[in-house]
């Protein structure tokens, strides 16, 4: 018998020697594949199918995609849309950290659909042109205090944050304490019957 490399011992009486693993593969120049065969599952991997399956989730034989998301529905009915807050303020981009460039002057507007909740702010120059600076729906996560009378607000796209950043800045702390409430508030709509 030639020698094991690595001086290992010869092996076992009963050990078959291993074919040559390319012979196991399906012949690709025929064209003819072959179905996987079933190969028994080692004692550990059966316990833990035992245990997956006794609480009812799983299945060995037909397991199931996930279920599809919920379609979200939409209310019966109106949808009424409302200024819930209008004021004066002071616009400002965000640039690099704790820097802002001023845009000026400007009045702003808080829509609020009911029931849904929805909060869109429009933000327009204090000009002649009335040129609209900001134009987004609110996120209630992409809103922040900044100082006394500031708000930060990121824009959103479609729901989706695209980290661009205003602030807002307020006449006093009681304009800003009540349009951050209002921005960040997150009312449950009444169940429709």
């Amino acid at each position: 018998m030639p020698g094991y490399p690595g001086d290992l011992p010869p092996p076992r009486p009963g050990f078959l020697p291993r074919s040559d693993s390319s012979s196991s593969l399906p012949n690709m120049s025929s064209g003819s594949l072959h179905a996987p065969q079933h190969r028994p599952l080692l004692p550990s991997a059966q316990m833990s199918m035992r245990s997956v399956s006794t609480a009812g989730s799983f299945s060995i034989e037909g397991p199931s995609p996930p279920g599809s998301p919920a379609e979200e529905t939409q209310p019966t009915g109106t949808v009424s849309s409302v200024i819930s807050a209008q004021m004066k303020c002071k616009v400002f981009l965000k640039r690099e950290h704790a820097q802002w460039k001023s845009l000026g002057s400007a009045r702003l507007r808080l829509y609020r659909e009911d029931p849904t909740n929805v909060k869109q702010l429009v933000v327009d120059a204090d000009n002649k042109d009335k040129t609209v600076l900001i134009l987004t729906i609110v996120l209630t996560d992409g809103v922040e205090r900044v100082g006394k009378t500031g708000i930060a607000i990121e824009l959103s796209d479609k729901g989706v944050r695209t980290g661009i950043v205003y602030m807002l800045q307020l006449r006093n702390e009681k304009s800003a304490d009540g349009l951050f409430n209002e921005l960040s508030l997150v009312r449950i709509a009444p169940r429709m019957a």
